[in-house]
């Protein structure tokens, strides 16, 4: 049965990008719908913690339904869809294959939180398809794929949002503006901190696929490995096959947050001069050496040269809860010879504090979800507050950090130390950093007993997004593909 409604401007939009295939009924919307035509129907990709999160956020804009959800896990993609069926009171289809959605042309945008492997192949396929996408961060696994990303919002002519909700902060942004500015002093740095305790990672073995999950799908884009419960559901941050560990997972929002500064300063901003990186993974378990079944470092310190303005990067997953000393943050910085920036608050090196109060060009209105719909709404984005054209340099910092680390070697702590430079800032941010680790770890000897990687200093060609005279590491910006979850390049 075929349903006849108005043609609307949204739909109008649409119909300019070409999309491969003939036409398919709708999967997700009935017929009695089709006349709303002001609202926006979306599908959720990825419904796990973020994902439902996605969910009610969405649901909650006025003009706005969900009415697909998609989970290699359908337990998980039946249970997100009751709850638009019961608190929204709307029906909400639920399927395992997100590549079920982008035929159906009464979709309007998808909301992607996903594994990270996942990211950007569903960014692209929905920006093939004419849709309009909001994608958690970080946007890619690795460099060559945020790149894609980046290119199909340009090529297909539609929004897409990158999850780094703290470019909707407009305090944010005056801090960035008056440090730029030197109102509190020369700016002499950027500090990313992503710092959070977690558990170690239990030695599980492999195991027979639950009925509920397609493998195959969770596995996607990634190297097909056995099913354990060492990856579902969260965990799979720890391994590389699949996530990017807390450099990726949390670092991202800051590295995002100092880049709103350091684009103040250098307008024309991509990649750092180079960066170098080191840590180790070590966890809190006596009982197995102070070893656990997870890949990513526990603790990972960096520096990043912008224009001759460090970014300093700082990530520690040890934390003894009864160290008061230790104080976990998870925050951007930007320094100056007088004291730091943090939000629109200046600190003082003497301890003093004082509002920052500049006058700067506002923020397109609305939280990242609200400012995401008003773009789609209107077909601009050029409005987004968090446009991926944006956040896949954010994002590349963590791909660059991680391919210093994985082309490393081991090497004494002095030797760490050294290769990062003798910046007092990025030498004190290793003291604290040692210390608390120290205090989680007093019976080991940081020097002796720790096994720490130092990673390579790579530089590389802002033209090109290739590592020169680097194979091993160059390597590390993709990966091999896996037919048919194939990353398409963007020409």
């Amino acid at each position: 049965m075929t349903v006849k409604r108005k043609i609307s401007r949204r739909d109008f939009v649409k119909a300019s990008v070409v999309v491969a295939g003939a036409a398919v009924c709708p999967l997700f919307i009935s017929s009695e719908a089709f006349g709303a035509n002001d609202r926006l129907r979306g599908a959720v990709l990825g419904v796990g913690g973020r994902g439902n999160h996605h969910v009610q956020a969405f649901s909650k804009i006025d003009g706005v339904d969900i009415v697909g959800t998609v989970d290699a896990d359908l337990n998980r993609a039946n249970s997100a869809a009751k709850w638009v069926k019961e608190k929204m009171g709307k029906d909400c289809g639920a399927v395992q294959d997100a590549r079920k959605i982008f035929d159906d042309k009464n979709i309007d945008f998808v909301s992607i939180a996903t594994c990270n492997h996942w990211h950007s192949l569903l960014g692209i396929w929905a920006a093939q398809a004419g849709k309009h996408v909001y994608v958690e961060k970080p946007c890619s696994q690795n460099l060559f794929e945020g790149c894609q990303l980046a290119a199909a919002m340009r090529k297909y002519n539609v929004c897409i949002q990158h999850g780094t909700q703290r470019r909707c902060d407009f305090g944010i942004k005056k801090g960035a503006v008056a440090w730029a500015k030197g109102m509190f002093g020369k700016p002499i740095a950027v500090k990313a901190f992503a710092n959070r305790p977690r558990n170690p990672m239990p030695f599980l073995p492999d195991a027979p696929v639950p009925q509920n999950i397609d493998w195959d799908l969770w596995v996607g884009p990634a190297a097909m490995v056995p099913f354990s419960e060492r990856y579902v559901p969260y965990n799979w941050h720890w391994y590389w096959n699949f996530g990017n560990g807390e450099i990726g997972n949390n670092g991202v929002h800051y590295f995002d947050v100092c880049r709103i500064g350091l684009t103040q300063l250098f307008p024309d901003l991509k990649f750092p001069k180079n960066v170098v990186f080191f840590g180790t993974r070590t966890v809190i378990d006596k009982e197995h050496n102070y070893k656990d079944a997870a890949e990513t470092p526990t603790v990972m310190l960096g520096i990043c040269d912008f224009n001759g303005i460090p970014l300093i990067f700082q990530s520690c997953n040890l934390r003894n809860r009864n160290n008061e000393k230790w104080n976990p943050r998870e925050v951007g910085w930007f320094v100056t010879e007088d004291g730091y920036i943090q939000g629109s608050t200046f600190h003082s090196n003497s301890g003093k504090t004082e509002p920052v109060n500049i006058d700067c060009e506002a923020l397109n209105p609305g939280d990242i979800f609200q400012n995401f719909i008003n773009c789609v709404r209107d077909n601009t984005p050029d409005k987004l507050n968090a446009p991926i054209t944006e956040g896949h340099f954010s994002a590349g910092i963590c791909h660059l950090g991680n391919v210093s680390y994985r082309s490393g070697s081991t090497a004494p702590l002095s030797a760490c130390r050294e290769a990062v430079g003798n910046n007092p800032i990025m030498q004190q941010t290793i003291d604290e950093t040692l210390e608390n680790v120290q205090f989680c770890l007093p019976e080991l000897d940081l020097n002796k007993d720790v096994s720490w990687t130092l990673g390579k200093k790579i530089s590389i060609n802002n033209d090109t997004f290739q590592i020169d005279g680097m194979p091993d590491a160059n390597a590390l910006l993709t990966r091999p593909q896996r037919t048919p979850f194939i990353v398409p390049k963007i020409e």
